[in-house]
């Protein structure tokens, strides 16, 4: 049915990609793009990427917008471990280093995204003009931002599947 396509390696056209900041939490933030583009994004399997020595869980939804389907990948994570138990940074209670994983973000660039939202395939100019003034009405969305598909780092990372 849909699919979350940062894989380099997909076939086709890339999706329409969109840096959400927001001052909301995931649930909020979905409510209100439910409301304003009159979508019914509903929670699916999380996201796990890998960033370095740590694995990172991260929220997504999915939905279809227009005739294309629609996600929105949450880039804080829920939780994070380290890949390798024994190789983990930190040496306990008194060491200065932390012995738990980071929560770090996987989309450092731009600053400040709280969402990604992909739209594929994308939508017609004027689609997608209409879609811009309907985010802009969202009470908590701060800011939006068009990211080139091909910036986006660790892309490879993210694929969704939906669930059959």
């Amino acid at each position: 049915m849909g699919r979350l396509v940062l894989d380099a390696l997909d076939e086709g056209p890339p999706p329409f990609v969109i840096g959400i900041t927001s001052s909301a939490q995931d649930v909020q933030l979905v409510y209100e793009l439910n409301v304003s583009l009159g979508v019914a994004l509903s929670r699916s399997k999380d996201v796990i990427c890998r960033q370095s020595k740590i694995i990172t869980r991260h929220a997504l939804y999915h939905g279809n917008y227009s005739g294309s389907n629609i996600n929105l990948f949450w880039n804080y994570p829920e939780n994070s471990e380290w890949i390798s138990k024994t190789d983990r940074k930190g040496a306990g209670l008194f060491s200065k280093e932390i012995e738990e994983a980071p929560m770090l973000s996987f989309i450092t660039k731009p600053k400040n995204v709280s969402a990604i939202l992909t739209i594929d395939p994308g939508l017609s100019q004027n689609e997608m003009v209409i879609l811009k003034n309907k985010l802009s009405v969202s009470p908590s969305l701060v800011y939006q931002k068009h990211i080139p598909w091909l910036r986006i780092r660790g892309r490879e990372n993210l694929l969704f599947e939906p669930i059959k």
